[in-house]
């Protein structure tokens, strides 16, 4: 709070300069993740969510950052860098049914602010315009920083809503150590409905200003309370590839994979196979398990766990594209990814045996890309004892 409250009389004399400086920041052009959408690859995984944004007085704290329409770096405040970065957010998300809203958290101020957080839009059914009006509505406040209040109440938000939820963060991560309670009991709260993402505005290493790298160490903290989720910096996202890749991870995945078989074996499961589980696909021409199948993977290897008794068998597939030969390893390398992911959440290494059918079983079998991304995966079976 100390380092604040140099900076409170520079906030008050420029609040009246704030809001118009900010909305004259060039918008970044989105990209569209509505064709990954229509075509099948991903689907929606995400229900609602709030945004908590920082308009605390460091937040008045000069910033300088690279913006594609300018030649030189643009010279701003935090708030106003974190105004772009939330605007361009709200322009990528796709079309889909949500429940949104839009908090922020910042000390009291006499007569014009009797709050530490309000929430400026929601929590109302996403209008993408609507929301993107309330992100220049909020401006720079008093010196404290409580985020376990908007955290507190966004808590409270969430609560009555079905589905899964998302909390979103933009902060600086200074001055806020309750904020790692509060995201804890948030958890505790709605359990494994909501996920809780963080955008840290200011440098990601350490800094003389900041020589004990404060702000990420904080956000860390506070992303790993809720479980799930993740932490990144606002450089990582300000262009608009970079934002639909945070985007796409918190809203799409994958198609749900079919429920483990029941009853007698099918034609579909190789010999010896009693059930399938989850799946998980691969990108083209690549065989590294991608992060956004990590909870996949933990998945089938708690019920290997739990399932002592049974073996697993990985196999690797590829779509129709190159040779028969190619195929053939690169589904192997797939498969003992695959394995090498399962082992490393806890599975046997004795007990997992991997193959490679390359594109000799496709699941699905139109020359598409929906198709073809259905065909990229390694499958898991559970193998009699």
């Amino acid at each position: 709070m100390a380092r604040n409250m140099i900076k409170l009389l520079a906030v008050v004399l420029s609040l009246a300069l704030l809001g118009g400086c900010a909305s004259v920041i060039k918008p970044i052009p989105a990209q569209d993740l509505n064709p990954k959408l229509k075509s099948g690859a991903l689907v929606q995984k995400t229900n609602n969510f709030e945004v908590i944004m920082d308009t605390s007085a460091s937040m008045e704290d000069p910033y300088t950052w690279n913006h594609f329409a300018y030649t030189a770096p643009l010279k701003t405040t935090k708030i106003e860098y974190e105004q772009h970065l939330v605007r361009l957010f709200n322009d990528t998300i796709p079309s889909l049914k949500l429940t949104a809203g839009l908090r922020d958290f910042a000390g009291e101020r006499w007569l014009t602010r009797p709050f530490v957080t309000k929430l400026w839009y929601g929590m109302a059914p996403y209008v993408k315009e609507d929301l993107g009006k309330s992100i220049f509505e909020v401006n720079t406040y008093g010196v404290e920083s409580p985020l376990e209040a908007a955290l507190d109440a966004a808590t409270a938000d969430l609560k009555p809503l079905a589905g899964k939820s998302a909390v979103i963060i933009f902060s600086d991560g200074l001055e806020m150590q309750k904020a790692v309670a509060a995201a804890t009991a948030m958890k505790a709260a709605l359990k494994d409905n909501v996920c809780i993402y963080a955008v840290q505005i200011g440098p990601d290493n350490i800094t003389a200003d900041y020589p004990q790298g404060e702000g990420k160490t904080l956000l860390d903290k506070v992303v790993k309370a809720g479980q799930c989720g993740f932490l990144v910096n606002g450089k990582d996202i300000e262009t608009a590839g970079g934002m639909a890749n945070f985007v796409e991870k918190i809203f799409l995945g994958p198609p749900a994979a079919p429920a483990p078989a029941a009853g007698p074996v099918g034609p579909e499961l190789p010999p010896g196979a009693i059930a399938q589980l989850d799946t998980i696909y691969f990108d083209y021409d690549k065989y590294n398990v991608k992060a956004e199948f990590k909870d996949v993977v933990k998945k089938n290897a708690d019920y290997f766990k739990a399932n002592k008794a049974n073996n697993v068998l990985i196999a690797g597939n590829c779509d129709e594209r190159g040779t028969n030969e190619y195929n053939m390893a690169l589904g192997q390398r797939r498969a003992d990814s695959a394995a090498k992911a399962l082992k490393a959440a806890g599975v046997e290494e004795k007990r997992i045996k991997t193959v490679s059918y390359g594109e000799e079983k496709p699941v699905c079998k139109e020359a598409v890309e929906a198709c073809w991304s259905k065909n990229r995966n390694a499958s898991f079976y559970v193998m009699k004892p």
